[in-house]
């Protein structure tokens, strides 16, 4: 649990541009509009270039679900939601959660690595706001 308030923290993660201001392993990320699709391409620390897709954004939900359209990682069919939910005026959860299919790497392989990712980024968060 985080010890600030969930608007805070939606404000700091919620804008799907925004990756590299706060998870460690995006060094860039910006944000590209083909056709109707709202994509997001992250540049990764130690190389490589991952593009991602919006799928759904509901500010007032503190929610955001998005998909891999293209990059390093040994997934397919990877689509997952990263939620902020306040607990009271001054504390909060982000939940991420995802789902993918092993591409390139074993089951278990594939799930360390997006789970590494997961792990970084929810712990940037607890540095940089505290942990109740």
């Amino acid at each position: 649990m985080l010890n600030t308030s969930a608007g805070e923290v939606w404000q700091a993660i919620g804008e799907f541009g925004n990756l590299a201001d706060w998870h460690p392993a995006a060094t860039t990320s910006t944000l590209e509009t083909r056709g109707a699709d709202t994509v997001r391409v992250v540049n990764i620390a130690g190389g490589g270039v991952l593009t991602e897709m919006l799928e759904a954004q509901d500010d007032e939900a503190m929610s955001q679900t998005y998909t891999i359209v293209d990059g390093p990682l040994p997934v397919a069919d990877y689509h997952s939601t990263l939620k902020v939910t306040a607990r009271d005026e001054d504390t909060c959860t982000v939940d991420w959660t995802g789902s993918f299919k092993a591409n390139g790497a074993d089951d278990a392989a594939a799930s360390k690595i997006i789970s590494g990712i997961y792990t970084a980024g929810l712990s940037a968060l607890r540095k940089r706001f505290g942990e109740v």
